[in-house]
């Protein structure tokens, strides 16, 4: 995963246009987050980058990048493996 590829994959998920989320954008700041988008998110890390991150672990990161980092912790060990 690049971030790049995250950032695509968040502003397709939250409909808005490129250059809108960043980096260091705030999680719960984005135009459209609700409890419909965090499951739409979920959902997302699963199909998109292979990795199931808790509800919990999700709402403990503040910004994009906090999360980009706990996909990159859980797709370490897959790429470890293979």
């Amino acid at each position: 995963m690049n971030a790049t590829q995250f950032l695509a994959a968040l502003h397709e998920l939250f409909d808005v246009s490129a250059g809108t989320i960043q980096k260091y954008s705030v999680l719960q700041d984005i135009p459209g987050w609700s409890s419909m988008t965090f499951i739409g998110l979920i959902a997302m890390l699963d199909d998109d980058f292979g990795v199931r991150i808790a509800p919990g672990t999700i709402l403990r990161c503040h910004t994009v990048e906090d999360l980009m980092e706990e996909v990159a912790a859980e797709q370490k060990p897959a790429k470890m493996a293979a």
